[in-house]
């Protein structure tokens, strides 16, 4: 019996769908408070326009330092974007960022 909810219980966790506890890598990729920034700053970054960038990292875009934690709350694996929430200073704040910046 125990073994069934041991079971159970493990099916539950895997299958939840729910927020999965990553960090920043640090690997200088951008984060965003929303989707479009995110597609904004990876646009002037592609056409090298610092400018663009420069306006983005001042106007709700960062590079995150390595080891902020954040609980990702939706990905979008085929354009390589995900949702995460992190606490600083333990304020909530959801940002938009590549999946390559967070920690495996």
């Amino acid at each position: 019996m125990k073994l069934l909810a041991a079971s159970a219980l493990v099916l539950v966790l895997a299958f939840s769908g729910g927020v999965q506890a990553r960090e920043f890598n640090g690997s200088g990729q951008p984060a965003c408070l929303t989707e479009n920034l995110l597609d904004q700053i990876i646009d002037a970054a592609t056409s090298r326009n610092t400018a663009g960038i420069e306006y983005l990292l001042n106007n709700g875009c960062v590079v995150p330092r390595a080891g902020i934690q954040v609980s990702v709350i939706d990905t979008k694996v085929f354009s390589g974007k995900a949702k995460v929430r992190a606490f600083i200073d333990g304020r909530p704040i959801e940002l938009w960022t590549t999946i390559e910046a967070l920690s495996r």
